[in-house]
């Protein structure tokens, strides 16, 4: 990991003149700012679109569009959108990304943190809380 730390600091340091900001800087597309991140070392396609997704989504960040801002769909992630019926039980990791982009595809990504957040307090892998989740109406678990 110290490699890594090491190696983003220096990459920060030639390319962007010391100042992380300009990753994002001038309005820059969406799929821009998630390549610029890949260019770090040991950064994958799941950290780049999820640091691209926090910039927009929390530090509002503008970017010039926001459709190429994926989910990056952790195990909360997977769990609602099965669990809800958007997708099939067996669905694969890009399934899930590609019916993000099919439900918002403006900015697939935002869906991401609702879908979280309900996952981690609600529905929960045992004993889910169904009754209290803000979702329940779409639950299949549910029905």
């Amino acid at each position: 990991m110290a490699e890594v730390f090491y190696a983003g600091i220096h990459h920060i340091q030639e390319d962007y003149d010391g100042d992380a900001s300009r990753i994002w800087a001038g309005n820059p597309s969406s799929a821009a700012v998630v390549y610029r991140f890949l260019q770090f070392k040991g950064c994958g396609i799941k950290i780049a679109t999820m640091a691209t997704n926090i910039l927009a989504r929390n530090f509002k960040i503008p970017l010039s569009d926001y459709y190429s801002i994926d989910i990056s769909p952790d195990v909360h992630v997977n769990r609602v959108l099965k669990r809800t019926g958007l997708v099939q039980p067996d669905s694969s990791r890009e399934a899930l990304v590609y019916k993000a982009r099919e439900l918002h595809p403006e900015f697939p990504g935002i869906i991401e943190y609702s879908c979280w957040e309900i996952g981690r307090k609600y529905c929960k892998p045992t004993n889910p809380l169904c009754s209290e989740r803000p979702i329940r109406s779409e639950c299949k678990m549910v029905s």
